[in-house]
């Protein structure tokens, strides 16, 4: 970050670390999980990941990532295309915002996959959120009200099958 590359040799930087229960793997592994993260967002569903691949997860992982540009910032890559290649993720859709004249968002790939999200969720999957609240969140969220209607976003969450770490 800017901050920390602003830091000299001895300077001090303040570390918290806050528990966060919610946003968990589900304790039953055969749960599908869909896992919305652009940007850094994207850290804890690589945790997720490797948890599930290495307890033998039986769920399907999806996971749909966002950054700006794919060459300088697709966090992660060669893990994820690894997962990919050993069936450790089942399904990887990306969104790279301004590597394009239209710009395109996680969002937009949900909606993009609309019968699949809806056949993933019907099927039990969880889905997760994390990232920016400012625009991602609020973008993810109009999707889903758009596809799946208000009342089957607030069953998911009165579930515990939406989970969302936003900030």
């Amino acid at each position: 970050s800017g901050f920390l590359s602003s830091l000299e040799e001895g300077d001090h930087a303040p570390v918290y670390i806050e528990a966060n229960e919610r946003f968990r793997v589900p304790a039953d592994a055969s749960r599908d999980l869909i896992m919305v993260g652009p940007g850094t967002g994207v850290a804890p569903f690589r945790g997720f990941v490797q948890e599930r691949a290495e307890t033998g997860a039986p769920g399907r992982n999806w996971l749909l990532f966002g950054a700006r540009h794919f060459n300088t910032d697709f966090l992660y890559q060669s893990e994820w295309q690894d997962a990919l290649r050993t069936g450790e993720l089942h399904r990887l859709d990306v969104a790279f915002s301004r590597d394009q004249a239209e710009k395109i968002y996680v969002q937009d790939r949900l909606r993009e996959s609309a019968d699949e999200l809806k056949q993933w969720l019907a099927d039990g999957a969880v889905i997760y959120i994390c990232g920016s609240l400012q625009g991602m969140a609020s973008g993810v969220d109009q999707v889903l009200n758009d596809l799946l209607g208000a009342a089957e976003v607030e069953r998911l969450i009165e579930q515990g099958r939406y989970r969302r770490d936003v900030y």
